[in-house]
């Protein structure tokens, strides 16, 4: 490093400490955690540090520990999340309504940050019925879909499902002075239905003929009627639930991008917005499923015990006697 690079990394130091001597986390983990970052990053050791500073700020947000975040963050390279850093410590400022410095600072840093940032584009041309995209564990909003979204330089898995058709994949890498990458998923392929096996049935059909005796009863077994229709409902119950789980994962996946984007109470972000209404839509339609799944569960439970099968069975019985054919009804079973 020259000593101009040491010149410059000493001012950003200086500067951002100037701006944050006064701050400190209530809480005693997050101010332990800070002290620790603020240490480790002086040593040199900026990863660990950064590493601290977050799990700082997770514990307990505030402008200093997140000025210094993405101070931190710049340093390593992620300019993405150093400039959502510096947008949420601005957001912050402009709330308390006392922070001038430190709101013109932020927003200062992360502009000169946004014209050297990563994008991906992931363009999704043949929309499917129900199809999911994310980025590696991250589910992708329809609204993300064919929009620069800033990213850290790294390797991304890109990934593409629907109900009925074949999953894609792909794996993008993001080189650190990229600044645009474009990624197609293609058109999903419909999976093909399973082939259904030819039932033959005797033709003509045999002739009824007149038996002797009363057949047996067959015995019935554990599938009476009521137990198929528990059967349906309990699929049917599991069904809504676990589709209420993917709505409130969805929903939570969505108010942690909508926080990104809108850290504070007043937000003009027209894709902040988005996110924050259909995360509440989502969590609505995962509630509605939870109570709808709950209660078929518990009507097919009741369903299986009701429906038991019984002992008694009535067969038909025919014979034949001097007096000619004589057809009639019988009980069968154990009494």
């Amino acid at each position: 490093m020259t000593r101009a690079s040491h010149w410059s990394g000493a001012v950003v130091a200086v500067w951002i400490a100037a701006l944050c001597p006064e701050v400190r986390a209530q809480s005693a983990e997050a101010e332990a955690l800070f002290r620790d970052g603020r240490t480790l990053i002086k040593t040199g050791k900026l990863a660990a540090g950064c590493d601290k500073l977050a799990a700082s700020e997770r514990l307990e947000s505030s402008i200093g520990t997140l000025l210094n975040l993405g101070d931190c963050r710049e340093k390593l390279g992620k300019l993405a999340s150093a400039w959502a850093a510096f947008r949420k410590a601005e957001a912050m400022a402009r709330r308390s309504g006392s922070e001038d410095r430190r709101q013109g600072e932020a927003g200062r840093r992360a502009a000169a940050l946004e014209p050297r940032m990563a994008n991906l584009v992931i363009d999704v041309g043949h929309r499917v019925d129900g199809e999911v995209v994310r980025r590696d564990d991250e589910v992708v909003d329809e609204a993300g879909w064919n929009t620069p979204l800033p990213v850290d330089p790294g390797r991304y898995t890109i990934t593409a499902e629907a109900p009925g058709h074949q999953p894609w994949q792909t794996t993008v890498a993001i080189e650190p002075g990229t600044r645009r990458r474009l990624v197609e998923v293609p058109g999903l392929v419909p999976t093909e239905p399973a082939p259904v096996a030819a039932t033959s049935s005797p033709w003509p059909p045999p002739r009824p003929e007149l038996v002797r005796r009363a057949p047996s009863p067959a015995p019935r077994g554990t599938w009476t009627a009521l137990r198929e229709i528990s059967a349906t409902l309990a699929v049917a119950g599991a069904g809504a639930l676990g589709t209420g789980i993917y709505f409130g994962v969805h929903a939570h996946n969505l108010s942690d991008q909508a926080d990104v984007r809108c850290p504070g109470a007043v937000c003009n972000d027209p894709l902040g917005l988005r996110f924050n209404d259909q995360a509440q839509t989502s969590a609505s339609r995962a509630n509605v499923l939870y109570i709808a799944g709950g209660a078929a569960l518990v009507t097919a439970s009741v369903l299986w015990f009701v429906g038991a099968p019984g002992e008694v069975a009535v067969v038909p019985v025919a014979a034949r006697t001097s007096a000619g054919d004589q057809i009639g009804l019988a009980m069968a079973g154990r009494f």
